[in-house]
């Protein structure tokens, strides 16, 4: 959905539920835009039936009602100026009974994110990169990740684009294209912050795969047996590591002769081996107490991790043949804490300064690559103008 200025249209009325969609003990509805006054006027009335102040700051306790029936009891946050709060019971019916209510007095129901790039223009104006930032800091994976975020509207990516447009005549176009690059790389560790790394579990079968898994996880859920490929489909979770969160996929056993094996099997390892070509991270899981054929790593072209499993009941030299490999035992918990902060090294998140400037939206990366294909020092300034102040995309 694209977001526009809402100064084209001032009439325009939104609300949105801010909360989970579903049972809880408090739901929140956010009423925002021109108007938005008068509808909380035709709907609330208070507990004591006098007559209410909207001003900003005010608190309202009171009922929501639709013509002489009470729909929920209510407490009302005037945030500010066209911008209120209602909090009612989380019980789905009722939210859902407070939506159509607005909405049969003109409003329309939109997702969260919307509402927050009204409030971001209200309060940023045209600054494009502010209202995005306002909104990916509620989706952040991470606390660092919102920080990363937040530095980009005080200094990082709003600095970098205004320097170089104030300073476009002296600069070498190579010089801006250089730094935006720059801007790009540094933005694949930051997006481990801000989204969640992506790490796969990958490698033969009866490796030890889904033992690793559920140990990572803390609980079992995925299914585990001494049967070579008992896993069949992938399952996922994410996990709070050190530094980020990461999403752990555990997969199928990796095998050239389970590929052509039946339909299953081979569906097994088509999903496998696209999950190992998108990951982050794969770890490669081998059963050290086993002598195994040459492992083929072709399709780990990602970054990977070998992970020597099963330390605990080794009875061979085969541990020799992989030296730069991580020794775990997943069933016992020997390693594990080994492994991870090898994870977050290999992710390169370890060391990242958080006030390097990146970008954080697709938007913005859109902008910086054109930016690196522009010709011209006019081209250039219409894009840097665009990165700034364009439209928001929601």
């Amino acid at each position: 959905m694209e977001y526009r200025s809402f100064t084209q249209d001032p009439a325009k009325v939104l609300a949105g539920l801010t909360t989970a969609k579903s049972v809880a003990a408090i739901s929140s509805i956010q009423l925002v835009g021109s108007g938005s006054a008068d509808i909380i006027k035709s709907v609330f009335r208070s507990i004591d039936k006098k007559s209410i102040d909207i001003s900003e700051g005010q608190i309202l306790h009171g009922f929501i009602f639709d013509g002489d029936k009470d729909i929920d009891e209510v407490v009302i946050g005037c945030e500010g100026k066209d911008n209120f709060s209602i909090n009612c019971h989380g019980n789905p019916l009722i939210v859902e009974n407070i939506l159509e209510l607005l909405k049969s007095h003109g409003v329309r129901i939109t997702e969260p994110q919307e509402i927050l790039a009204y409030l971001g223009s209200q309060k940023y104006g045209d600054n494009a990169i502010a209202i995005e930032a306002d909104i990916a800091i509620t989706q952040s994976a991470t606390l660092d990740g919102a920080k990363i975020i937040a530095h980009q509207t005080r200094m990082g990516l709003v600095q970098s684009a205004d320097w170089w447009l104030k300073n476009l005549n002296v600069m070498q176009i190579d010089d801006i294209k250089a730094g935006a690059g720059q801007i790009l790389n540094d933005s694949k560790i930051a997006d481990l912050f801000i989204k969640g790394a992506k790490v796969v579990i990958a490698g033969p079968p009866n490796s030890g795969k889904s033992t690793l898994f559920n140990y990572l996880c803390g609980k079992e859920k995925a299914i585990v047996t001494d049967i070579a490929g008992t896993t069949r489909d992938w399952l996922s979770a994410r996990i709070r590591l050190k530094k980020t969160e990461a999403e752990f996929f555990d997969t199928a056993g990796l095998g050239e002769t389970l590929s052509g094996k039946n339909i299953i099997d081979a569906e097994s390892q088509r999903q496998a081996v696209e999950l190992v070509e998108t990951a982050d991270l794969v770890l490669f899981v081998l059963d050290a107490t086993k002598i195994v054929k040459p492992v083929n790593l072709a399709v780990l072209e990602k970054k990977k991790l070998i992970v020597l499993n099963k330390c605990d009941l080794l009875k061979s030299l085969f541990i020799a043949d992989f030296p730069e490999a991580v020794k775990i035992s997943a069933k016992t918990g020997s390693g594990i804490k080994e492994l991870i902060d090898e994870i977050e090294q290999a992710l390169d998140v370890w060391d990242f300064d958080i006030k390097k400037t990146i970008c954080f939206t697709g938007r913005q990366k859109k902008m910086l690559e054109k930016i690196i294909s522009a010709d011209t020092k006019q081209q250039i300034e219409r894009l840097i103008t665009e990165l700034l102040k364009g439209t928001v995309f929601v």
